[in-house]
């Protein structure tokens, strides 16, 4: 099957998407499916680039300096769209549209995975242009029916998009993760790298920081945490991963009077990364717009038992006593829940064990063999 991918975001770019992306690419060539993948330049070497990624000229978005606006015209991607049997697109804006186009041109089946809950990102765009939320729901429906169908990582972010007004097929796909990574040997000692004693427990959120990560709410946690905590040992928050509001994050860890208690350590390279969520005790997580959230997949993957606040998306892939604990969002809740895991090395082991049992189950394989059965359904 000849496969066009349609995205906004894709490497040098760091983020889920991507991520997936890449996963999906190798996962299907693998399998032996031809895979084009259509996609914003970041830089003009890029457009110069030969082989099955296809880089269109693209704007730097000047309310965010990582995005692009993408200009639909490449001669040389054009000659390939007749080819396709199917298109599958990431993305609702210029490279969605023009994936609506192509597949209405060549009469293409349309597959669109809806990732983002935009509703809950609307305040990185500039207020002259900012749609109301109402608005942003009805963009997200006209355009998901015009497609021929959508898949989600959640139930809960199904029935969202029914609510907005979306009556094409909605298909639940989480997508997970390569088990590969996880399981070969360990190459990087976390431990050492943060400098962290041997009898210190080791907490672990990876991810975006950005204000719509809740991470406001994570630190207030971890300060009631290390208020109650008698012991053994000491106790380490460690934020990995980079982003636009990092200087607020750090400056109301400085308010709370964490000090060295909390790490951040900016951007991991995801092979590196893979072996910090294996030296964690825990994985933390307070996010509230997930749609999935790869980074649970991620640390499910490495059998790193989650604590995770209950919201959209995240019931889909924390299942709760099985890999994970899901949690109200109420601080002290989560810290006494924190600590009676770490006090608790034989019920860590069994979610451990419950961790990469599940991260099999819903390993990207899987994931990617259920989507080409949606293609060949709409295929006929």
């Amino acid at each position: 099957m000849k496969i066009g991918i349609f995205t906004d975001t894709f490497t040098p770019q760091i983020n889920g998407v991507t991520s997936i992306l890449q996963e999906l690419d190798r996962v299907l060539s693998r399998a032996g499916h031809d895979v084009y993948i259509f996609a914003p330049a970041y830089s003009r070497a890029q457009r110069s680039e030969n082989g099955r990624i296809f880089r269109f000229p693209a704007l730097t978005a000047y309310f965010h300096k990582d995005s692009r606006i993408v200009i639909p015209y490449d001669r040389r991607a054009f000659s390939v769209f007749p080819k396709l049997d199917v298109v599958y697109s990431h993305t609702p804006v210029s490279m969605g549209l023009l994936a609506i186009r192509v597949a209405r041109k060549y009469h293409l089946p349309h597959v669109h995975t809806y990732h983002t809950l935009f509703t809950e990102y609307l305040h990185y765009l500039p207020r002259l242009i900012r749609p109301t939320r109402r608005m942003a729901e009805r963009m997200s429906a006209a355009f998901c029916n015009r497609c021929d169908a959508i898949t989600t990582p959640s139930q809960a972010m199904k029935e969202e998009l029914v609510r907005y007004g979306v009556h094409k097929p909605i298909y639940v796909l989480p997508f997970g993760v390569d088990m590969e990574p996880f399981e070969r040997p360990i190459k990087v000692d976390a431990r050492r790298a943060l400098n962290l004693a041997p009898d210190e427990f080791f907490l672990l959120y990876a991810g975006r920081l950005g204000i719509e990560k809740n991470l406001h709410f994570l630190l207030r946690a971890f300060r009631v945490l290390l208020d109650r905590w008698k012991g053994p040992g000491a106790v380490r928050l460690v934020l990995a991963g980079g982003g636009p509001h990092q200087p607020i994050f750090e400056q109301y860890a400085r308010e709370l009077g964490l000090g060295d208690r909390v790490l951040f350590t900016g951007f991991i390279p995801r092979e590196e990364l893979v072996d910090y969520y294996r030296a964690a005790d825990l994985f933390v997580f307070a996010s509230k717009t997930e749609t999935q959230g790869l980074v649970l997949m991620e640390a499910m993957a490495a059998g790193l038992p989650a604590v995770v606040v209950r919201a959209m998306g995240v019931t889909d892939v924390v299942f709760d006593g099985e890999t994970g604990v899901l949690v109200p969002e109420d601080e002290s809740l989560f810290a006494q829940t924190v600590i009676e895991l770490l006090q608790d090395p034989q019920r860590r082991s069994q979610l451990h064990q419950g961790a990469v049992r599940k991260a099999h189950e819903m390993s990207i394989q899987q994931s990617a063999a259920r989507l080409l059965q949606i293609f060949s359904e709409l295929r006929g």
